[in-house]
Formats: structure tokens, sequence, C-alpha cells
């Protein structure tokens, strides 16, 4: 029988897959864009999912229980829907790598194992399903059904799923009107030793500042931010691992991010920091209490922005706070992987500012040193994905992660190396597949199809070792988790197949296996995959020039302010903040952070220079003084630096200090070694050498002029003796003639 199945049709598949009601249709409660399935395609009436399977593994002794969802997308009203179990127990265990792949991108509605009717027991039954209806079922399914069904199980994996069985006003059929599946591992006993696994967490975001400061898409941080967020969820899904070992990958970037937020989202301020034993006005135990007046003036518009400074009550304010008190009392006690301040994108950066690297590693992170958390130095993109320069470019003792698929099967046939180094960076794969999930057609990545699909991936590499020691397994999780229900995903990671551990602990291990110079382990960058779409992916260039000259220009500022600001580490972290993987779609990357530099540049404009037009020396040496003002509110240091040919020499009176809203005149000396006019051009650094943009120019003029002067006082002097001479005789002959027979000698009037 031919039946008809009214549907949505593409109307609604896309309502569902954006979230978006349709006249008097409901969505079911996890319709989400991360929630849509994987095989698009696959259009059912009912939908399924599988929100719990207990146990995890094929059990040897009592029952295997699975429960979720059934929801009714289609038009129509379902009636008399029956739930099956379905065992793919007709066919051999799945052992390998490739077969465990092959089986995720199979068709939703090929047969890959036999559903079981025979007992009515063993079924779940709704009686009647309206259009956007869902309701809860469970199946127990006994143990005598499992050995009747896996009557001899060999170590390796299997299908399982639940196909749903309906009647519309077409009547009923022996077609499945719904399907969910998943994968059911089975470990004999005595099969080899369980897998070192560490589940890794993402707290990663995009992190993107406004000309003054202020984080933008405020709207999209509150929903990042709430528990079912990309935020909000991978941290509950890791809290709910409770005192299993958690590594959480963290940009340092975010949870300062998130302070900012719960703090109002205030505009960029130069403000002295508080001494220690001298809480600021700011400290307070509510976010609300440490918004300026004014820090809701600036800002650009548009999306990028957060408009005006957040009401202490508002939502954000206070889901960020919730966020910050949940990661505060969670990651300190878990194993913390640290990425580079801001997530950079390596790749591109060792191409067109290596130096970025050690900048962002060095950067510090106030809300992580609150939490009193160092952490573990790591890199890893967010796909997996780096380049030779990338790797090369990591100086110190990061953790390079790096993805399975870049070790390609023809230059590493036997898959990644166990304890692979690159010079002396320790490597560790990380099993990108697990990451994706489950096969479908429900959520792959729901909690529980991302275990079975973990726990299948420990089948098979037990099975690969021989009874050796598998290959350990890093999964990094998807930052689009649902944590709704994350207990099901830790609760049943079998000790048969899987041992948590920490990220450090799979690095030392790998440290072991490479041996002690690592010989046998060395890993040529050069050989492994890094596709030519990653490159074209990479940020541009001019990303790196403009966060280069913010951090530049940050860093001026506070040089001239000094150590009780800490306006500096501010800029560059923006800076840093701003070239992140998350901005390699955002066409507005470079513009943004060049508006920040012209914020800073505006703040360093206020020192000025004025020199006079020019200077005229009485000699080879002298001194002429310069005007120096300073209109911030705050004292600065800075230092006049001289450019000027060989056969000059000026100095200043370096260094300067500059009260706030002050003017000082400010000598400078200068020193010529040859005749004519020098040009000389001031400019004002900060106290690394470093111009911060006043300057002026100026002519000095001398040595002619003095030549001159000597040769007058020269020529005068050699009048005055000869006139000297001349009237010294004329005196000696009168004196001659007037002598007569007198005595002698005697002058007579």
């Amino acid at each position: 029988m031919v039946r008809r199945r009214s549907r949505l049709l593409a109307g609604l598949a896309t309502a569902l897959a954006l979230g978006v009601a349709l006249p008097g249709v409901a969505l079911p409660a996890h319709a989400s864009p991360d929630a849509a399935p994987r095989h698009a395609e696959y259009d059912p009436p009912l939908e399924i999912s599988i929100d719990a399977l207990t146990p995890g593994l094929l059990p040897t002794s009592g029952p295997l229980v699975v429960s979720g969802t059934v929801t009714n997308v289609d038009l129509e009203t379902w009636q008399r829907i029956n739930l099956y179990p379905m065992f793919g127990s007709t066919a051999p265990a799945m052992t390998t790598e490739e077969e465990l792949s092959s089986a995720v991108a199979t068709d939703p509605e090929a047969e890959v194992g036999q559903r079981y009717t025979d007992d009515l027991a063993v079924r779940a039954e709704v009686d009647s399903l309206g259009p956007g209806e869902s309701t809860d079922y469970t199946i127990r399914i006994p143990q005598r059904v499992l050995r009747l069904m896996f009557a001899t199980p060999t170590t390796g994996v299997y299908w399982f799923g639940v196909h749903a069985l309906g009647e519309n006003a077409d009547g009923r059929d022996k077609l499945a009107d719904g399907r969910a599946r998943t994968f059911l591992p089975y470990v004999a006993p005595g099969a080899g030793e369980p897998v070192d696994t560490a589940v890794v967490v993402p707290l990663r975001g995009r992190v993107a500042h406004s000309a003054d400061g202020e984080l933008g898409r405020t709207s999209w941080w509150e929903e990042a931010l709430a528990p079912d967020g990309t935020l909000g969820g991978p941290l509950a899904f890791g809290a709910a691992g409770n005192t299993r070992p958690v590594t959480w990958l963290v940009d340092p970037a975010l949870p300062d991010a998130v302070s900012q937020l719960a703090a109002g989202n205030p505009i960029r301020e130069i403000a002295p920091v508080a001494p220690v034993d001298e809480p600021s006005e700011s400290d307070s135990p509510s976010p609300s209490e440490s918004q300026s007046d004014d820090a809701g003036e600036g800002g650009d518009d548009g999306a990028e922005v957060g408009g005006a400074t957040l009401e202490p009550d508002s939502t954000l304010v206070r889901a960020a706070q919730t966020w910050l008190d949940k990661a505060g009392s969670v990651l300190p006690d878990d194993t913390v992987a640290l990425l580079p301040y801001g997530d950079p994108d390596l790749a591109a950066a060792a191409h067109a500012l290596p130096s970025l690297y050690d900048t962002a590693r060095k950067h510090p992170s106030p809300t992580l040193a609150a939490w009193g958390i160092e952490g573990t130095p790591v890199v890893a993109s967010r796909n997996g994905y780096l380049d030779a320069g990338a790797i090369e470019n990591v100086d110190d003792d990061a953790t390079v992660l790096l993805g399975e698929q870049m070790f390609g099967a023809e230059d590493y046939p036997d898959g990644p190396p166990v304890g692979g180094l690159v010079g002396s960076r320790p490597v560790v794969p990380t099993s990108t597949a697990t990451a994706k999930g489950g096969p479908g057609p429900d959520r792959a990545l729901a909690p529980v199809a991302l275990r079975q699909r973990l726990l299948s991936e420990a089948a098979i590499r037990m099975i690969a070792a021989h009874r050796g020691r598998p290959a350990p397994i890093v999964d990094v999780l998807p930052s689009g988790i649902d944590a709704a229900d994350a207990s099901e995903f830790w609760s049943q990671l079998d000790p048969a197949l899987v041992s948590l551990v920490s990220l450090p602990t799979i690095t030392h291990t790998n440290d072991l296996a490479a041996g002690a110079d690592g010989a046998g382990r060395q890993i040529d960058p050069d050989d492994l995959t890094y596709p030519e779409g990653q490159v074209a992916a990479q940020l541009d260039t001019s990303v790196f020039s403009e966060a280069g000259a913010l951090i530049r220009a940050g860093r001026s500022l506070q040089s001239i302010l000094g150590e009780g600001y800490t306006i500096g580490d501010t800029v560059v972290g923006e800076a840093l903040a701003g070239t992140s993987y998350a901005m390699r779609d955002d066409s507005d990357a470079a513009p943004r952070l060049g508006r920040s530099r012209d914020w800073v540049t505006g703040q360093l404009d206020m020192v000025t220079l004025d020199a006079p037009q020019g200077v005229t020396l009485s000699s080879s040496s002298g001194s002429f003084n310069v005007a120096i003002a300073n209109t911030l509110d705050h004292a600065v240091t800075v230092r006049i630096e001289a450019a000027t040919d060989s056969e000059a020499t000026i100095r200043a009176a370096n260094p300067i200090v500059l009260a706030a809203n002050s003017r000082s005149s400010v000598p400078i000396s200068a020193d010529m070694h040859g005749t004519g006019v020098h040009n000389v051009r001031l400019r004002l650094t900060d106290a690394d050498g470093t111009p911060i943009g006043a300057e002026d120019e100026l002519p000095i003029r001398s040595g002619q002029v003095g030549v001159v002067i000597w040769a007058i006082i020269g020529t005068g002097a050699g009048i005055l003796f000869v006139a000297i001479g001349i009237r010294l005789v004329r005196r000696f002959r009168s004196r001659g003639q007037g002598s007569g027979p007198g005595e002698p000698g005697e002058v007579t009037a």
C-alpha cells in the first residue's frame, strides 16, 4: 500500500532547522539550529530522540533501557504509535575506523538492523500525537531478548536504534514513520586495557570590542551565556562531570570579557590602579556598583557595539554574573588548558605577525588570576588544523593539539603517532571524528550520541592495539554541546572501555613513549595535511597590521602613564582578541581594530610638543627651550628624542615628567660640529624610545656668526695694541726733545 504522508513540505523542514514557528504548528522544545539532524534530506512525520541509554555497552547481565521523546512534525494527527528497538545484530560488529566512518554517513532509511516486534512488552505505545506535540517514551529490553538478538557477540560496535510505526488517515504499513540510531559497542571479557581518554570542554567565544572598548553584540552574549547557549552549555556540560576528570580548553580572553559584561559593559577608561589595601570605588560584590558614571558615553552604533552601559539588573548582567560564579567554582578544581590570549589565528599570525604568539601567551588574565588558575599552555585551532609555520612558531612548552585528519594515510599508514614531537614540541592528536557525534538522523551532538561515538572509538582502538596499550583519545567536544542531558554522557562512560584522565596525563604518557630525545617520533610539519581551503580561510594580513599597530600604541600609552595604570594591558588584550579564529568570516575585523587604535592615538595626541621657529647660536654650542603640554587628566613621563645630521648633537633633559593638565618649558642643548644650518626634528617618545605622535622641526644656525664676531674682536684688539705702541713711542720722543743744560731728565713746563 502506498500511503500519502502529509508534510510541511520544504517549509516545515526549513522552519524546524531555523527554529521558526508555522501557524498552527508548535515546534518541539529541542528545535534549534544545533539540533537540526545530520541528514537534512530525511523528512519523517515523526522525529525520535535517544536521550538516555543505560548502560552504554551491550550488557552481559541486566536490561538495556532506552528513553527519549517522539515528536509529530507532520500537519496531521498520528495515532496508535508503537516504538520498537532496532538491533544491528545480523551483521558482523564494526571493528575499524573506516567502518565506523562509513556507518555515520549511512542513509537513515537504509536497513542496518532488524526491528524487534515479537514481544509486546518490549516496546512503547503512544495513543495519539497532534501536529507539533511531543511525548516521552521508555523501552526496557530484558537480557533474554538481548541474548536472543546477540547470541555470539564479538568485541566491536553494533547498530542500535528505535523505530516508530504509526497510523494516519491513510492507514498503517510496516515502513518506519520515524527513526533514531546510535552505536552500541561490546567488549568481550579480557579484550584489552581500557583506553586513556581526555574529555576536553572548550570555552571559546567571539570577543569583539567597539572603538571605546565596549563589547559588541550584547544580544548574542545574552543567548550564549544562557545554560543552553554556546558558552553556558559547555560550562554546564563539563560541570556535570562532578568529580570525573575534565579538561577545560579556555581562551583567557573569554572570562575577562564576561567579567566586563558582569560589570555593566563599561567603556574603556584611563584609571589608576587602586592600592591592594585600599579598594577602589568600583570594587563591590555587586557588578552593578562597578560601573562608572560616564561608562555609557561614546561607543559606535550598529551590531558590533553594546550601546549604552548595561543596567545593573539587566538580563545580560545577571547571566554574566551567573556564568562567572559557575566557572569560578568549577574550573579551579579541574585541569585548565590555556590557549594563547584571544585565541588568535595562529596559522595566519605565523606569517603576518610572528611576535603575536609570544605576546598572546604572556598576556595576563585578571579573572583567571583571581580564581587562582595558572593552567597548562596549549595551542589548538577550532577545527584541528595548524600549518607548519604555526607549529614551528610555538617557542614555549605548549602542547600542540592537532586533529587526526592532518595525519594522512600516505605518510601515516598506521595512524597518528603516539608521543609525536615537532622538535621539542609535544604533539597530541585529537579525535575529530569522535567530536562529530552520532550517525543520526536524530541529533548528532546530543550527549548520548556523543558518548556512544566515544565508546565506539575506544572499542575500535582496543581492537587495534591487539591486547597492547591502545592509543589514547583526546575528545574535544563541540561548542554546540547540549547540556540538558549531560549527566547521561558522564554516567555511562564505562570503565571497561575508557579510563578518564586529564590532558596533561596523556601528554606525559606520550612523552614517555617518545623517549628521552624523541628519536623516531619526530614529525615533519611539511608531511601534515593542510588543505588549500584552510589557507584561504585564514585571517587577512591587514588584521594583523592593525593589531600590531594597536598593540604598539597601547604599550606606549601604558609607558607614559607608568606602572600605576593597566590601560596598556586592556588595549593589548582587545588587539589579541581581534585576531581570533572567530574573526575569520568578519570583514570588519581590521577596521574595528583601526577604530580602537584611533582612540589610543587620540589619548597620546593629548601630549604635545612645540619648538621655536628657529634657533641661532652665538657659538658652536648653546641651548634653547621647547614647550611641552599634557592635557590628559593624568601625569605622564616622556622623552624628547632628536633626529639630525651627523654634525649636530642635540640633548634633552630626559626623562620629562608632566603633571596632569600642565605645561613645561624644557631646555635643549645643542653642539654643532660644522658651520651652516642644521635641520633638527624633535619628537616625543615613551620610555623605550617609541614615538608617541607629537613632533616638531626647526633649523639651528651656528658657526659663521661666531667667526665674524671673533674676527672683529681680534681686529679691534690689534688696532688697540698698535695705538698703544704709537702713543708710547711719541711719549718717549717728547721727553727727549724737552731736556736742557739743567739736570738730566728734568722736565720743564
